[in-house]
């Protein structure tokens, strides 16, 4: 089953206020880029402050009277793009797609020194648009993975960003192969609308997605070798599905959770299973709704709460649950205040909040996008309004500060 909200895709990341270090009580979300009302790409961006708990244009050069958006904007207006936070509280911006369907093989950097996006020094070896996936390594470095090329052909390429220097670099990957010109080491799959999921023990888990059928495959990126090989079946093929990393506050600590999708018969899925560092993928607990375009975030106490996203018929869902990894199991919370699919959901890690997931944006059911935010209260179970976005953007993806 697909969706015409599989159209509309930005960018988010956590990360430090302007000039502040990594600890600050001035934490945030960054929203960059995605598609507009028009379904046109977009290069505004805003910030919502963590300390002040709401939006503010504060750290991308105050509000645009003439626009009604933030003044500092991306290089390149882009959507279907990934987002990394960096060390320093910079934040890498990568592929995507510009206005129609030009895939994108540059990347830009936003500094929260200065609140100003420039493009990267060097651009990747080979254009990552449409899902792919991109995941902050131990060491700072920046893994992105397959998507779509600038021909629409879905690709098992790989691309890394060191942070260090500033550039993409294949001296991980096994070097620049002289027959494609792309990094030598690839997926040992074409995939997108896949998950990609770092592990405690440094390695990338990257599941399920489509490579022209819906799969139930799984591969793991050794960043040492910098090689990728095949790893367990999960117990149904997804894409389109979450998968959260369990890191705290349960016996299956190191654990991910995957959850919903569609598979390969082109249902909304209820499953979930859990990948064990062991390689092996099993079964756990039913969701209370299934869904696809959901969110997945992991809650202080270990629990993982589950927003949001379209069921069987295409309704965009306002309904959220949480999965408690000691019981294996999910249960019903409040209704968030608005329905919503493609939307961002983020843990807040300092503030009045802190503690609390931070949900923005995203579309509703009759596809527009959102500009409306809300908070979600472990302690309570509840949903409340936080504020609006300048202008409404849908389908930002969630990523920690380093």
């Amino acid at each position: 089953m697909w969706s015409l909200s599989l159209l509309f895709f930005g960018l988010l990341a956590v990360l430090p206020a302007a000039g502040a270090q990594a600890a600050s009580s001035d934490e945030g979300m960054l929203l960059a880029g995605g598609v507009d009302q028009l379904n046109g790409p977009m290069s505004t961006a805003e910030f919502y402050n963590f300390k002040t708990a709401a939006f503010s244009c504060k750290f991308l050069g105050g509000v645009n009277s003439a626009a009604g958006a933030c003044k500092n904007t991306l290089a390149q207006a882009r959507f279907f793009a990934s987002v990394a936070p960096l060390p320093g509280g910079k934040v890498l911006i990568a592929g995507g797609n510009a206005v129609g369907t030009t895939c994108l093989n540059s990347a830009e950097i936003y500094d929260s020194s200065t609140g100003r996006f420039t493009r990267t020094a060097t651009s990747m070896t080979d254009a990552h648009c449409f899902a792919h996936t991109t995941t902050v390594l131990a060491n700072g470095w920046v893994l992105i993975t397959g998507g779509e090329d600038m021909t629409g052909n879905i690709v098992n390429t790989a691309d890394m960003y060191d942070s260090t220097t500033g550039a993409f670099t294949c001296s991980t990957l096994g070097g620049v192969s002289a027959t494609t010109g792309y990094c030598t080491n690839t997926m040992t799959d074409v995939r997108f609308l896949d998950t990609a999921t770092l592990l405690k023990n440094g390695n990338v888990l990257i599941a399920g997605g489509t490579d022209g059928s819906i799969v139930n495959t799984a591969e793991l990126f050794n960043p040492v070798a910098g090689t990728f090989t095949a790893t367990g079946t999960m117990t149904d093929s997804r894409e389109n599905h979450t998968a959260a990393l369990i890191a705290s506050g349960s016996t299956n600590v190191g654990y991910v959770l995957i959850a919903g999708g569609i598979d390969a018969a082109g249902s909304v899925v209820q499953s979930a299973e859990l990948y064990n560092p062991t390689g092996t993928f099993a079964a756990t607990g039913i969701m209370t709704h299934p869904r696809y375009l959901h969110t997945a975030t992991q809650l202080s106490t270990g629990n993982i709460l589950i927003t949001g996203g379209e069921d069987g018929t295409g309704a965009v869902l306002a309904t959220a649950e949480v999965y408690d990894p000691v019981s294996a199991t999910f249960a019903s919370v409040g209704s968030m205040t608005t329905a919503r699919a493609l939307h961002t959901a983020v843990l807040v890690t300092s503030g009045p909040k802190k503690g609390s997931v931070l949900i923005a944006g995203g579309i509703d059911n009759n596809g527009n996008a959102l500009g409306t935010a809300e908070l979600y209260n472990p302690k309570t179970g509840k949903f409340t309004a936080a504020g609006s976005m300048e202008v409404g953007r849908s389908s930002q993806d969630g990523t920690a500060l380093r």
